[in-house]
């Protein structure tokens, strides 16, 4: 899937800045009530996504709780290279979502604090089932991400002991201070990050971006 992802990227410096750290993927965020929306009318959001498939960057669409037939029809404009489903839709729609052909991502949105790995199981296993990729996040509520919460990384530890053949990416308050931790102790296959990386909050920091990387890349 990635390595290292950026997510809610706005600008074409924002491109530059992932490409020259090392990181291998951005997310184009499609959620109207974010800080890091991409309106998908614009202009700007195409050539957004154009650039960085130049630049050879993985594109995420981060879509929460949008019709899929809105999604189908914003991808005949704004080219993805995978899908990441961020909000609230259920697993009885997995294969709805398979019928698009195209790499899927399922945010699994867990509490703060110790979790049992049978809780965990609960909420990921249909989507893997369905050939979707995990991607652990902490529950934000309403704002579905990018608040810079985090999760326990020993208990996905504790998770991954039990399904080791399985690829995760590790997302949640994580920093350029914290990144490398988080990976040894998780295990995490790789990370996906937004306001870790931020300064102020919804402006990419190129000095932030190649600290992450730097400390993340040589543990993935």
């Amino acid at each position: 899937m990635f390595k290292i992802k950026i997510c809610g990227v706005r600008t074409l410096q924002d491109l530059q800045d992932v490409s020259d750290a090392g990181g291998d993927a951005v997310g184009l965020n499609f959620f109207p009530r974010s800080v890091r929306y991409l309106p998908p009318n614009l202009e700007s959001t195409r050539i957004l996504s154009e650039e960085a498939g130049k630049l050879s960057l993985r594109r995420v669409g981060v879509f929460v709780n949008m019709q899929r037939a809105d999604v189908e029809q914003l991808l005949q404009t704004i080219p993805l290279d995978a899908i990441q489903l961020h909000g609230d839709e259920p697993p009885s729609d997995a294969s709805k979502w398979q019928a698009l052909g195209i790499p899927l991502i399922r945010a699994i949105k867990l509490p703060i604090g110790q979790i049992s790995t049978s809780t965990i199981d609960e909420r990921c296993a249909p989507w893997i089932n369905s050939g979707f990729h995990p991607l652990f996040d902490a529950d934000a509520g309403p704002s579905h991400g990018g608040v810079g919460q985090r999760i326990d990384w020993q208990s996905i530890h504790q998770w991954r002991e039990r399904h080791t053949g399985q690829p995760f990416t590790l997302a949640g308050g994580l920093t350029p201070d914290n990144v490398g931790e988080a990976i040894e102790v998780s295990g995490a296959c790789s990370v996906d990050t937004a306001s870790g990386v931020e300064n102020p909050r919804g402006t990419k920091s190129a000095v932030l971006i190649e600290e992450f990387v730097r400390n993340c890349s040589a543990l993935l």
